[in-house]
């Protein structure tokens, strides 16, 4: 009975009381006055990387970069506008953390002590921020420039091998706001059935000598084809507009996104391409574009990493299978980049289960190639396609007697094609052969770049066009190689980059010792002073006398 009665006092009781006798961590009084009130300064110790971010944002020409200063008004009217220093910081800071959203950002000025100590306690409204990405969207990419010039001072950069690769990002665009010609097409096809579908059904209503009942009305009926033909007019509309801009595709809401198969299905967005660097997997260069194969992309590329890294000359870039494109080989050769592709197999003989061009051996001394049954195939004629010079050889007369012509050709007499560099593909060929260990890199390298930068992206693009879109990926860009320089180097090195003043060696430790004592002086002496006016008011003041 003492039990039941002691459990039921027990439940009772409130979990406060019931644990008040508790040895537990206990935090302070809310209404406690602190005799030393903390600094800002306090709130990030010496190893916050949000240091460096302060540090490397003081040390760039902001103007030179591009940014947008506020205007000056010489009559001192009006509110003075934010430095693009401190809201540039407060960008850095949030995609680091996959904070995007401005209206998230104003939140974590007034919340975050890192950002209260980043931002020196200003807490600029969401409007301001997102108006700051989207007016200087094109200096975003100078400010990566500025790091990957801190990260070659490090030698964080090899320059020897490249892995090139490209990401579909969604952009702010819906499936159904996006249309193609093939799409139209087939929407026109459904409309055209539906209408002759309810077209029969009103022949048949306004046939009979009496209203019949039926699923619709002869008026509803007239409704829905009128409603068919508004349709199909919206649909040559967009038909005629995609022709006259002569685009592949419409999107409305982003007219410059596309549709296109990613890893997980169709998405509408954006192709972003990369180049990444194999010594620490740092990324040099990355372009957003709207192509949704990754064909021809290869030589920009190169030529945009190349401005950027100029110590890659001679590097070796590998890249899949989509890259490949006989011109853009060239190309890179003459740029002296030495390409890795895998062979593409686009030969229509292989695919209809005939012998390949691999299977006749190219003589070149002799400028002929040997058919698999050991017969000389000579160069004929010289033909131009889509602009390349390719050389035809065959042997008509060996061809009527060959025992294996059944599984060489269905047509008379088999031709091989010669394209005019075709040497330069033979020698790319035989690398990857000699260096498979290269190509096979490519995963290692490329792949955990696009992995961090979707994490940072998180459900993809928040602006829309080219400009703005670009400005997302440099920060995105910026934040992975910086957070790739932290795990190799540390903040005492990439600080010490910055210049002599920014490092934290004896003399800036002695120097921020000094600057801690005076700090710790001057907050003494506001408590005490702050002491000294509550002693005042409490004696002066005086009770309220009761009624």
């Amino acid at each position: 009975m003492q039990a039941n009665t002691q459990n039921k006092l027990n439940v009772a009781t409130p979990l406060h009381v019931r644990f008040a006798a508790m040895n537990l961590i206990r935090g302070s009084d809310r209404e406690q006055r602190l005799f030393l009130p903390e600094c800002v300064e306090d709130y990030v110790g010496a190893d916050n990387m949000v240091r460096f971010i302060d540090a490397f944002v003081d040390s760039l020409e902001l103007a030179a970069a591009g940014f947008a200063f506020p205007k000056e008004n010489s009559q001192n009217r009006g509110r003075p506008g934010y430095d693009p220093a401190c809201l540039l910081k407060l960008y850095l800071y949030g995609y680091f953390h996959q904070i995007r959203s401005s209206r998230r950002l104003e939140a974590e000025c007034s919340r975050n002590l890192e950002v209260i100590w980043l931002m020196r306690k200003l807490a600029p409204d969401f409007k301001t921020i997102a108006d700051f990405r989207k007016d200087n969207a094109a200096a975003f990419k100078t400010v990566l420039r500025k790091f990957n010039q801190v990260c070659q001072k490090l030698e964080l950069f090899g320059g020897e091998l490249m892995a090139l690769d490209g990401t579909k990002v969604k952009g702010q665009n819906a499936p159904d706001r996006n249309w193609s010609l093939t799409k139209l097409e087939k929407q026109n096809q459904k409309l055209e059935e539906q209408l002759e579908k309810y077209l029969k059904a009103l022949e048949l209503e306004e046939s009979q000598p009496a209203p019949q009942p039926a699923p619709l009305s002869a008026e509803q009926l007239r409704q829905k084809i009128q409603q068919i033909n508004e349709q199909q007019q919206q649909n040559q509309q967009k038909v005629q507009q995609i022709e006259a801009l002569g685009q592949t595709q419409l999107s409305m809401t982003d007219p410059d996104s596309r549709s296109m198969k990613g890893a997980h299905g169709h998405v509408v967005g954006y192709n972003v391409q990369g180049v990444v660097d194999a010594k620490h997997h740092l990324l040099v260069i990355t372009e957003v574009t709207n192509a949704p194969v990754d064909q021809g992309q290869l030589v920009p590329m190169v030529q945009s990493a190349k401005a950027e890294l100029p110590a890659m000359e001679g590097a070796d870039i590998v890249a899949d299978g989509g890259y490949y494109k006989a011109e853009d080989v060239k190309t890179c050769q003459e740029m002296g980049m030495q390409v890795h592709l895998p062979e593409v197999n686009n030969s229509p003989s292989e695919r209809a289960g005939l012998y390949g061009k691999k299977a006749f051996e190219y003589d070149q001394q002799r400028d002929l190639y040997r058919c698999p049954a050991g017969q000389e195939l000579t160069k004929r004629r010289e033909v131009l396609d889509k602009g390349r010079r390719l050389f035809s050889y065959d042997n008509p007369a060996a061809c009527e007697q060959c025992a294996l012509k059944g599984y060489c050709t269905k047509s008379g007499y088999r031709t091989v094609s010669r394209w005019e560099h075709e040497d330069i593909l033979e020698q790319m060929t035989a690398r990857v052969a000699a260096e498979p260990e290269k190509l096979a890199k490519r995963k290692t390298l490329i792949e955990h770049c696009w992995g961090t930068l979707k994490w940072i992206l998180g459900g993809g693009f928040l602006l829309k066009g080219f400009k703005k879109v670009g400005a997302e990926v440099s920060l995105a860009h910026l934040v992975y190689n910086l957070k790739r320089a932290l795990n190799v180097v540390g903040l005492e090195k990439l600080l010490a980059a910055l210049g002599p003043d920014r490092g934290s060696g004896p003399e800036k430790s002695e120097k921020s010792g000094r600057a801690g004592v005076l700090g710790l002086c001057e907050r003494a002496a506001c408590a005490l002073l702050q002491v000294l006016q509550w002693a005042c008011w409490s004696i002066s003041w005086e009770p309220r006398p009761t009624e």
